[in-house]
């Protein structure tokens, strides 16, 4: 059932003009951090900036698994408990959309993508998301909630 409901979302044009923005965001994006890049080459050394830009990838990669996990297993917990928390919802959507930019090589993108992750920017930018994707918080909840509800029956008695 809620796959269904995932395809209706991918297909939605709300949705896709969503996800169009945010690549685009992130083009930018990569834009800002060619140019950064350039300049700091010239101030500090090709070498130097690509290892910096390198090392900061590296820490992004392996820390964005682990946070937006945490977040995903904070968001099903409140599920479980029965807690409708439309923070928690906007805060692992804008954990997943600063995934994306933190894991993409660049100066310009791990800031916004560690910005997402400061709580009150990152709920309000998943509020912003889930308004621009028609995503309904609630009706959200309510589907996470059936879904565990069927996955796990014993428990949910």
């Amino acid at each position: 059932m809620l796959n269904l409901r995932m395809l209706y979302i991918l297909i939605d044009q709300r949705s896709v003009r969503t996800f169009m923005a945010i690549v685009t965001g992130l083009g930018f994006g990569v834009l800002l951090d060619i140019l950064v890049f350039i300049n700091l080459s010239q101030l500090i050394g090709p070498w130097i900036t690509l290892a910096v830009v390198a090392g900061i990838t590296a820490i992004g990669i392996a820390s964005m698994y682990p946070f937006v996990e945490r977040t995903g297993t904070g968001l099903l917990e409140a599920v479980d408990a029965g807690e409708f928390d439309d923070g928690t919802l906007s805060a692992y959507i804008s954990s997943l959309v600063a995934a994306v930019f933190i894991v993409v090589p660049g100066l310009f993108n791990t800031l916004v993508g560690v910005l997402l992750l400061i709580r009150p920017l990152g709920i309000r930018a998943g509020h912003q998301i889930s308004q621009l994707a028609g995503i309904d918080w609630r009706e959200a909840y309510e589907y996470l909630r059936l879904d565990r509800m069927l996955e796990n029956p014993a428990e949910s008695r």
